[in-house]
């Protein structure tokens, strides 16, 4: 008798586990595809579904910039075809900037801040990040294997114009993709420093604060199976995309900016990634700015304290 009752528990036990873990593939899986997989039935660009509920609107300017362009055009290590496009200024000083779009975004987003480089001389590239815009992909990563494709757009620009001096100014996950690439070993020489506009700590830490404030849910053990079910199905842990550990490896000099109304990643994490910081760096909080808005929220302010930062290591 008492061994039929042990298999009797065995076998309950067992099968309940078994549904926690059936349930908690799904939930896993339901996040990815919610938070970082691209497209839908009716779109099949379209960004992650998050992407509708976590960013504010009105904060973006789509005006292309009046000037000559070209498509560029380059193969990712793991064999993606990424697309970007380069802006001519009227006349060229052989200033470059890397102008990086955020979470869920395109190129166009960047069209703002490149304009405001094309005004001051620059021939800027706006690429469309893997899984977004013209690029392909079907994963966004938070920034990490972004940084690596930054990085490869970089070493183009050195190889397009010897001399060249290029500014990385990322913005959002785009700034966080900035930090990561400042850090890699493969970075070119030609990049001289890096801007970046409201990047968060880590994906990780991001997402839990999110799931917590946004969507009202425990980031455990919601976090825990979200980054299960990305390394199976996306092939990065969110723990990897640490922009937080980056800069303190950082290979080239930094200005950090945010705002200081920024509810989608909060203040605290500029501070605290300025901290980490171990090259040169400035801080600059805007006042009222909210998320992605503080080139918006005070123009001249921010252009200038981005002009005074690069003075020295750019063409005068």
């Amino acid at each position: 008798m008492k061994k039929i009752i042990m298999t009797f528990v065995l076998t309950a036990v067992l099968a309940v586990s078994g549904c926690v873990l059936a349930a908690g593939y799904q939930i896993g899986n339901y996040l990815v595809e919610f938070g970082l997989m691209r497209g839908s039935s009716d779109d099949p660009m379209a960004p992650p579904r998050a992407y509708a509920l976590l960013m504010p609107p009105g904060t973006w300017n789509y005006t292309r910039p009046d000037a000559e362009s070209e498509e560029w055009v380059l193969e990712s290590d793991d064999g993606l075809r990424l697309v970007a496009t380069h802006f001519f200024p009227e006349q060229r000083a052989g200033n470059w900037a890397i102008v990086v779009h955020g979470y869920g975004c395109t190129q166009e987003n960047s069209y703002y801040t490149a304009q405001a480089y094309l005004a001051m001389g620059y021939d800027v590239l706006t690429p469309d990040l893997r899984s977004s815009g013209k690029s392909q992909g079907t994963f966004v990563t938070m920034g990490l294997e972004e940084s690596k494709d930054v990085v490869h757009w970089a070493r183009r620009i050195a190889e397009t114009q010897k001399d060249a001096r290029i500014v990385l100014h990322g913005v959002s996950m785009g700034a966080a993709t900035v930090m990561m690439a400042s850090a890699r070993d493969d970075l070119p020489s030609a990049v001289v420093a890096t801007v970046e506009d409201c990047g968060y700590t880590s994906a990780y830490d991001l997402l839990a604060y999110q799931m917590e404030r946004s969507f009202s849910l425990p980031a455990f053990p919601g976090m825990n199976l979200l980054d299960w079910r990305c390394e199976r199905r996306a092939g990065f842990s969110l723990h990897q995309a640490a922009p937080i550990v980056a800069v303190s490896h950082a290979r080239v000099p930094m200005l950090f900016i945010h705002g200081t109304k920024d509810t989608l990643v909060p203040p605290v994490m500029a501070e605290e990634l300025y901290a980490a910081c171990t090259t040169e760096k400035q801080l600059l909080l805007v006042p009222d700015a909210i998320h992605s808005a503080a080139s918006q929220q005070d123009h001249d302010r921010y252009y200038k304290t981005v002009t005074d930062f690069l003075r020295g290591k750019v063409y005068e």
